[in-house]
């Protein structure tokens, strides 16, 4: 016995019928009619039909259910004009098939299958004729397999006959490739393609180089290795026509809630070929690994490290080189620890900075730092309110203690093997530093006056000694293993507040200018506690002074008494006026001035030119499409007119003038797009920022992502002009200004809706020249982008046409050309 429950959208119909062959409730619906044939033992569902049996569920135009042989029958219906609509869609678990026709047997669990259409992951597979067994397989004849997700794909796969596993597997016969509906002579006479969600070992299709100074060749021919739900490793390898060769391999790992990281290490051997056949070797390792902050909350562990050996950016076997413009790589390894609930946090890394240009690697092995925040001992013990009360409260202490043991030295020591030679270069230290500090408040807290004291020693154990070399007749500088302390102590107060003015103006809208005015002074006095070594080593025995400690890892100062006055200003000016457009205030607000500041300081201990340049700064950012920077340097000294050198005499005693400027510099930013643009931008800041940041390497694997199709154009222009004043003119140099003006050009342009074209130019407007330029060519081809980039001018000249699939499952399906036509 088995009941069939039906309903319509008025009413619940039951039917109860004998049958020995099914024993679960079929329920079964239509929009339009049911009609029960007890004579044939069938049901035909009309309109939006539904059947739901042991957790299948099938919909379509039409069903009808044969009692007799347990099967369900499904098809498309037809609407006013004769469209077909409501095609079958048969539904198992997580998948489901859309058909022709569909005819399945409820009890066998086998189907037939006409005109299928089944979406896993990325792809789409068309099959014209199906069958379903009861292991879920499905054998099927004439398919189309695409990641194409239109009705009639720009592209497919044409399978001649194949077998579909599901979440496993497509294994077919003979293949041949259709581009919008034309078959190509591409084809395979069999194809495995991957369904299963995990990861699977598989083969990586290399990069063919066609033509670099190294030759040509192929670049990372790699096989990729699930380790298990948290490592997987990839190991590649790369050869060149020259001999040059490189092996890598790139470690990702990750635990939910615990950490995330990367490692990537790359061996390179480079040979110039005949006749020298020189060889060179590069090793780099990068490794970045970041831990939740949920993990734990008492300890933080963190790494960012990009190590060359050869510390050179320049050569690379990667045409695409991502750090070609880098000359310094930073490397660190940090271990913090927390305290919850209390001020104190402690902190261990290890670094290494890199420089190319002046071939210095500086190693930190280990730098040990103990903070401790403000403390405020007088906070819950004072109960008063008075000024004096309230000042206390405010009272706070930190402290600060650092430990580090570095070695400086040439890059040539690592590649030559001499770490002895490196370990005899470091140098190690100690400091720490207490600042007391408190905040009055006076006239209603309009002025507030912040007071502090500041003490700290530096214990280095590597002193300076210096000698007369009497040979040479030069001073020779030695370094002693001594140690040694020194004091630094200041008091520091400063005061500042915060005056408004306002001016209006006679107009329609009511215009209101805000003044916003914020002076500042402070008065800095620091004693004598350290020494200079005075003798007789300088040139032909002449007396000089230095510091012990000009060579130690950690410099002291207070060597003479310094007692100065700082003293600054600053302005804001900011346009108010009316509007019926800002619906929450009534007033459209324009920033005419966001910054200008004059700042300086008087020095009383110095015994000439205490007053000291004035440091002049304006930022202007009137429209979002616009940012000005300027900055100065004011003198108020004299000079000499024949050498422009600054003398100790105030201009206006010697010169008759207030004083000249020592140097300008003006920096302007212009973007150019519409309004609609603007707002994109806008939204989409951080994103773009770290895409037009990214390196070079990224842009060309990736020229989907290098430009933005929602902004039809954008013209962005930057330009840098600095001023040097000559204070040094000689009879071959009567320049009265050394200057640098540069300019760069950067814009995009969508020709249509999916085409964008882009370049970037840098000028040398000293040398009247382009430097460097970039021009590519983007067009989304929907399920492919098709890209173009070249860099003709500059040291990184490249060349790259790219086809590549957008979809993850044919990443690796590419062309890419690297060598330019003859005429280019």
């Amino acid at each position: 016995m088995f009941s069939l429950n039906s309903w319509s959208q008025n009413k619940l119909d039951t039917l109860y019928l004998n049958d020995s062959t099914l024993t679960d409730k079929i329920i079964y619906s239509a929009q339009d009619s049911i009609f029960s044939d007890l004579k044939d033992r069938k049901i035909h569902l009309f309109g939006k039909a539904q059947i739901v049996h042991q957790g299948i569920e099938m919909k379509a135009g039409y069903l009808m259910m044969d009692l007799e042989k347990n099967e369900i029958y499904a098809r498309y219906s037809y609407d006013k004009d004769s469209n077909r609509i409501d095609f079958p869609v048969f539904k198992d678990g997580s998948e489901e098939i859309k058909a022709g026709a569909i005819r399945y047997n409820l009890q066998t669990k086998k189907g037939y299958i006409q005109e299928v259409e089944i979406k896993q992951q990325e792809g789409f597979l068309y099959m014209d004729v199906a069958k379903k067994h009861p292991n879920d397989e499905i054998h099927f004849k004439r398919g189309r397999f695409t990641t194409c997700d239109l009705p009639d794909p720009h592209y497919h796969l044409q399978l001649s006959k194949a077998i579909l596993i599901p979440e496993k597997r497509i294994v077919s016969g003979p293949m041949n490739l259709w581009i919008s509906g034309v078959p190509s002579p591409i084809g395979l006479p069999f194809m495995v393609i991957p369904q299963q969600k995990k990861r699977t070992h598989g083969l990586l299709f290399p990069e063919i180089i066609p033509s670099s100074v190294y030759g040509f060749g192929f670049q990372d021919l790699g096989y990729y290795i699930p380790i298990n739900n948290r490592f997987q490793t990839t190991v590649t390898t790369t050869l060149l026509s020259r001999g040059s060769w490189g092996v890598g391999n790139n470690l990702d790992y990750a635990k939910i809630y615990g950490f995330r990281g990367n490692t990537n290490i790359s061996y390179q051997q480079f040979r110039e070929g005949f006749p020298t056949n020189a060889k060179a070797n590069k090793l780099t390792f990068i490794w970045q690994h970041k831990q939740d902050p949920k993990a734990n909350p008492y300890w933080n562990f963190g790494s960012n490290v990009n190590f060359i050996s050869d510390n050179q950016s320049k050569n690379n076997l990667n045409p695409n080189n991502s750090q070609y413009f880098n000359n310094t790589f930073s490397s660190d390894i940090t271990l913090n620890r927390f305290f919850p609930g209390k001020p104190i946090t402690m902190g261990s890394k290890l670094s290494v900075r890199q420089n190319s240009q002046t071939k210095n690697v500086s190693l930190v092995s280990p730098v040990v730092n103990v903070n401790v925040t403000r403390i405020f001992p007088f906070k819950n013990s004072i109960q008063k309110n008075t000024s004096l009360a309230r000042a206390l409260k405010q009272f706070g202490v930190t402290y600060n203690l650092e430990g580090q043991n570095r070695s400086t030295f040439k890059d040539t020591l690592i590649n030559d093997g001499r770490f002895d030679e490196i370990g005899n270069k470091f140098f190690n230290g100690i400091q720490q530093n207490a600042t007391f500090q408190t905040t009055i408040a006076l006239l209603k807290n309009s002025v507030k006056i912040n007071p502090s004291l500041s003490y700290g020693n530096k214990m280095n154990f590597q002193q300076t000694r210096k000698s007369y070399d009497a040979v040479n007749n030069t001073t020779k500088t030695d370094t002693l293993r001594d140690f040694a302390v020194g004091h630094e102590l200041s008091l520091n107060v400063s005061a500042t507040t915060i005056l408004y003015n306002y001016y209006r103006f006679v107009g329609k809208n009511k215009p209101i200018m805000r003044h916003l005015l914020t002076p500042s002074i402070g008065f800095r006095y620091a004693p004598k506690l350290n020494d200079f070594l005075s003798d007789s080593v300088g040139v032909n025995k002449s007396m000089i002074n230095y510091s012990r400690f000009e060579q130690s890892i950690y410099q002291v100062g207070n060597y003479v008494t310094s007692s100065q006055m700082t003293f600054g200003i600053n302005n804001t000016f900011e346009f108010k006026r009316k509007s019926d457009k800002d619906t929450l205030t009534g007033y459209k607000k324009t920033r005419i001035i966001d910054q200008f500041s004059i700042t300086g300081f008087y020095d009383f201990a110095r015994d000439s030119m205490k007053l000291s340049d004035l440091s002049l700064n304006l930022r202007i950012s009137p429209f979002p499409w616009v940012n000005f920077v300027a900055n100065s340097t004011f003198s108020p000294y004299g000079w000499k007119d024949s050498t422009n050198q600054t003398v100790s005499n105030y201009a206006i005693q010697s010169n008759k003038k207030l004083g000249r400027f020592l140097r300008h510099s003006f920096a302007t930013t212009l973007i150019l797009t519409s309004k609609k643009s603007q707002e994109v931008l806008e939204e989409k800041k951080e994103i773009l920022g770290q895409q037009w940041n990214a390196d070079f390497n990224y842009y060309s694997l990736h020229p989907e992502y290098l430009v933005d199709f929602d902004i039809p154009w954008k013209v962005s222009f930057s330009h840098i002009l600095n001023f040097d004043l000559n204070t040094n003119k000689t009879v071959f140099n009567q320049k009265q200004y050394n200057y640098l003006q540069t300019l760069s050009m950067d814009g995009d342009i969508s020709v249509t809706k999916r085409w964008k074209v882009a370049s970037t130019i840098y000028f040398d407007l000293n040398k009247v020249n382009i430097s460097n330029a970039r021009f590519t060519i983007n067009r989304d081809l929907h399920c492919w982008n098709l890209s173009f980039m070249w860099t003709p001018i500059g040291g990184n000249k490249s060349f790259l046409f790219s086809l590549r699939n957008t979809s993850a499952l044919f990443k690796d399906v590419k062309i890419d050309l690297r060598k330019p036509p003859v005429f280019l």
